[in-house]
């Protein structure tokens, strides 16, 4: 991981990224890219003094960063961006408002080439032990395990792999054993596994995350005919939205049918 990006503003959610992927830099030793998408170009000069003063505030001034202010479409800017992982804040918007914010991290997620980290405030993502990984089992998702695989190996975390399931005809203990198999299928170690029943998948993932206080939450994101499944498949992007845990994706393109 030698490059990662923060989309910023200068927001209380893009300054809070940035203390954030802070962390991240550091132990990767990586490069932080500030990137700031404008509709018109602004000072660079005075929007440089911005940054460092920023960092200066956060004690962040000796990472190894660049500030890039750029013009154009903010989602196509971000995703165009070579990195290797992209950090952003949200604001947690409701109603209307998440029409103008919350759905630009979803965006970025369906789009990005790269993992997308979502986080609410400032977190230590150096400190992830445990994470809540929620798959359906299907073939897309084994493409998720290479993204937990390296979680647990960089950060030493236990991961709780969880399915929901709301079909009468299957047991919890016959989802149980499913889960069971697919970790063991995937080489997976350092786990446990839960079987959820219920119909609203975002809301008993996140309950379940909560619980176990876990400090990362890792879905996938489908593609699929240019239809959207933001999620593990049917889960609804407002997650996004309301989790107030940090949350892990990666695109995933679902083949045609």
């Amino acid at each position: 991981m030698k490059r990662i990006l923060v989309p910023t503003d200068f927001t209380d959610s893009s300054i809070f990224a940035i203390c954030t992927a802070a962390g991240l830099v550091e132990k990767f030793a990586a490069e932080l890219i500030l990137l700031h998408v404008l509709d018109e170009p602004e000072d660079a000069d005075e929007l440089a003094k911005k940054v460092e003063k920023i960092l200066k505030l956060a004690d962040l001034q000796d990472l190894n960063y660049h500030y890039q202010q750029v013009k154009g479409d903010l989602i196509e800017s971000i995703v165009n961006q070579p990195s290797d992982l992209i950090v952003m804040g949200s604001h947690g918007a409701h109603g209307l408002e998440s029409f103008f914010i919350g759905t630009n991290a979803e965006k970025v997620a369906k789009r990005a080439e790269c993992p997308v980290v979502v986080l609410k405030d400032r977190t230590d993502l150096t400190s992830i032990d445990k994470i809540v990984f929620a798959t359906n089992m299907n073939r897309e998702d084994d493409d998720m395990i290479e993204e937990l695989k390296f979680i647990q190996t960089h950060f030493d975390s236990k991961v709780h792999i969880i399915k929901t399931y709301d079909d009468t005809l299957t047991s919890h203990a016959d989802v149980e054993k499913r889960l069971v198999d697919f970790a063991k299928f995937h080489q997976i170690t350092n786990y446990e596994v839960a079987a959820i029943e219920g119909i609203d998948e975002g809301t008993l993932i996140l309950h379940y995350a909560e619980q176990i206080d876990a400090k990362m939450i890792l879905l996938a994101t489908h593609h699929h005919r240019g239809v959207d499944k933001v999620f593990a498949g049917h889960i609804s992007g407002e997650v996004i939205n309301e989790s107030k845990i940090p949350i892990w994706t990666r695109s995933i393109e679902v083949p045609s049918l």
